[in-house]
């Protein structure tokens, strides 16, 4: 008789719940995010190889000292 006879709610298994559906979401977005960096990654290389050999070297510097 304690709750009204309403159904007892287990915060901790709520709390449980909400945690693991943030954390697929934050993985979700992480995994989204390194496929959008890879692919950039790809398309910079492939523009790089475009550039004239004597500024190939310069560009390739910043792209490593960017990661």
């Amino acid at each position: 008789m304690g709750n009204g006879g309403g159904m007892a709610v287990d915060f901790e298994a709520l709390d449980l719940v909400r945690s693991e559906n943030k954390s697929r979401s934050y993985n979700r977005k992480l995994d989204d995010l390194q496929r959008k960096n890879s692919g950039l990654r790809e398309l910079v290389q492939e523009m790089v190889q475009e550039v004239p050999e004597h500024r190939r070297k310069y560009f390739l510097e910043k792209i490593k000292n960017s990661s």
